[in-house]
């Protein structure tokens, strides 16, 4: 029986010190026991490498020791003062000092130890150095961020600039620049830049093999350069050294971490990171993060300098595209005004009727007067009556060339609200006496309340002016093979009640006017009727047509966002019909009338 409670004893100490061994041999956790009367009673290897103080510095030693930045306890880590810790456990996330004055961050876990169940003999204290776990969440934050910036819609400066400014707070780094390749150059500037001088523009980096040791120490920039690799190198002789900014930062003990910006197999740019030695190797274990924001700078950059080409080209193409307009339009109205001119010349003939008809009144008027002064018959009243008869039809032929000069001129570019009547029965001006001379009946029907649309007067009028006269010549020549039918023996019914008759109407329908202008001519032909609209394309002989009339009225209602079509059949004649876009709802009474 003895002899069982002397193994037991003796199992319960090997156990005891197993346990001893591993809690003082533990190095990932600082391990600290205290008892009731604020001493420490265990101290363990972990507690050592965390706090630099050695077991016998600390052990049997009272506390409070500062041994942390900051902490809510007056006792520091001794929080037995307080009465309700007897059954729970603390966590605290604090920075712990040490004996060397730096700084760590760690996280504390205080539990109570019982001599008994209730009986509180002390506490035991867990530290554990989170620094890597601190600059994890760094490393994710600035990821995150990185991530952000690259695909925000926003410049490559406004991208890069804030990527440095991240990487320089997030992970407090004082000094980091970008240097781009100038490929015309083949050197290094710098582009983007934190904890730089205002002078660092003159910094570029231009070297080989044989002269990487001529401009400063930029050999580990070298060989990023030549390997594509992460490089890093001491700060002191760099190049970038005489640009660096008045920062807490001792040239002999900081180092310059170089990481590559590719794009595809091609090096676009160096990362730059300058910080303390201390910290060098803490950056240099995690290039695999390093890599990551690098690949994302390349990638923002080679996306948005793309944005950039792409938004170029689109301008450039823009305005290529503008210029081209331009000059269609300048073409398209030298075009149209071809057009008029040459519609004025086929019109000669009828113009210069147009004009005969006054002058042939003044001529008559003054043979009158020769003759009542001869036969000594003129008087006061006479000859006023005469004068006011010639003063009229001297009137009329200014009325007329104003007109043609009017209609002749380039017109301006400017869309102004005008009614279809007034263009439609100022056609007339020019051509009302031709009508009349050759027999034509015109019938009007134009509608007194119809909205004013959005056009140019002189162009909608050489419209109207191009279909009357088309509507004329095909009466004229449709009106021969009428008479042949008459001088036949036995004539169609149709061809005893013909005549030459245009019908004009106007109306509004679902906020559109609407211009039908209707002749009684041969139509036509099937054949042709989908090609009248193209440009020089003409039925008449030569001589008699240019083939734009038709073309260019195509293109000035589509100018005012209108239609033009036709309706026709052989032998029925002919109706075309204009459709422009209501500018307003109000009514606009006609200001005249033509009659035949």
């Amino acid at each position: 029986m003895t002899t069982s409670k002397h193994l037991q004893n003796e199992n319960q100490t090997n156990t005891t010190e197993l346990l001893d061994n591993i809690l003082n041999s533990s190095t990932e956790y600082g391990i600290i026991a205290t008892d009731l009367n604020d001493k420490i009673v265990f101290w363990n290897a972990g507690a050592e490498i965390i706090y630099g103080y050695t077991k016998d510095e600390m052990v049997d030693k009272q506390t409070p020791q500062i041994l942390h930045v900051t902490n809510p306890h007056s006792n520091d880590i001794l929080l037995h003062n307080d009465t309700n810790y007897n059954s729970r456990i603390t966590d605290y996330e604090m920075k712990a000092i040490r004996k060397d004055g730096t700084i760590l961050p760690v996280s504390v876990t205080v539990t109570p130890r019982f001599a008994s169940p209730g009986i509180i003999c002390g506490f035991l204290i867990i530290v554990k150095d989170i620094t890597n776990l601190k600059v994890e969440e760094k490393y994710r934050d600035i990821l995150i961020e990185v991530a952000h910036l690259v695909n925000s819609p926003i410049s490559i400066n406004e991208m890069c600039n804030g990527i440095i400014s991240a990487i320089s707070t997030i992970l407090e780094i004082p000094v980091v620049f970008i240097c781009l390749l100038d490929k015309r150059n083949n050197n290094f500037y710098v582009e983007h830049q934190i904890g730089l001088n205002s002078e660092y523009k003159k910094h570029h980096c231009s070297y080989t093999y044989d002269d990487k040791f001529v401009y400063g120490n930029v050999f580990d920039c070298f060989l990023t350069y030549s390997q594509f690799t992460i490089n890093y190198g001491k700060l002191t002789g760099h190049a970038i050294c005489e640009f660096i900014q008045d920062v807490d930062l001792p040239e002999s003990d900081s180092s310059i971490i170089h990481i590559p910006l590719l794009a595809d197999i091609a090096l676009m740019g160096i990362l730059h990171i300058v910080i303390p030695s201390s910290r060098k190797n803490l950056l240099l274990t995690e290039t695999q993060v390093l890599s990551i924001i690098a690949n994302e700078i390349s990638a923002g950059i080679q996306r948005k300098r793309l944005e950039e080409e792409i938004k170029q080209y689109a301008y450039d193409l823009e305005r290529l595209v503008q210029e081209r307009t331009d000059q269609l339009r300048v073409k398209d109205a030298q075009l149209v005004q071809s057009g008029k001119l040459a519609t004025l010349g086929e019109m000669a003939t009828g113009i210069a009727h147009e004009i005969n008809q006054p002058l042939g009144g003044i001529s008559l008027i003054v043979q009158g007067l020769q003759r009542a002064k001869n036969f000594g018959k003129l008087n006061d009243d006479i000859l006023d009556e005469k004068l006011k008869s010639v003063i009229e039809q001297i009137d009329r032929i200014n009325k007329i060339i104003t007109h043609l000069r009017t209609f002749a001129r380039q017109p301006k570019e400017a869309h102004q609200e005008i009614s279809v009547s007034v263009p439609l029965l100022d056609v007339f001006k020019l051509i009302g006496q031709q009508l009349k001379n050759k027999n034509i009946t015109i019938e009007t029907f134009i509608s007194e309340e119809i909205p004013t649309v959005l056009a140019d007067h002189n162009k909608l009028e050489q419209v109207f002016l191009n279909i009357l006269s088309n509507a004329r010549d095909a009466l004229d020549d449709f009106e021969k093979k009428v008479r042949r039918y008459r001088e036949a023996s036995n004539p169609p019914e149709w061809v005893k009640s013909w005549q030459k008759k245009i019908v004009i109407s106007s109306y509004e329908k679902d906020k559109y006017v609407y211009v039908e202008i209707e002749d009684t001519g041969g139509g036509i032909k099937k054949e042709h009727i989908n090609k009248i609209f193209e440009p020089f394309f003409t039925t008449k002989e030569v001589g008699k047509g240019t083939g734009l009339g038709l073309s260019i009225s195509y293109g000035i209602i589509k100018e005012f966002g209108g239609t033009i079509s036709v309706e026709s059949e052989e032998m029925l004649g002919s109706r075309f019909t204009i459709r422009l876009p209501s500018h307003d709802t109000s009514p606009n009474p006609v200001l005249g009338r033509y009659e035949h």
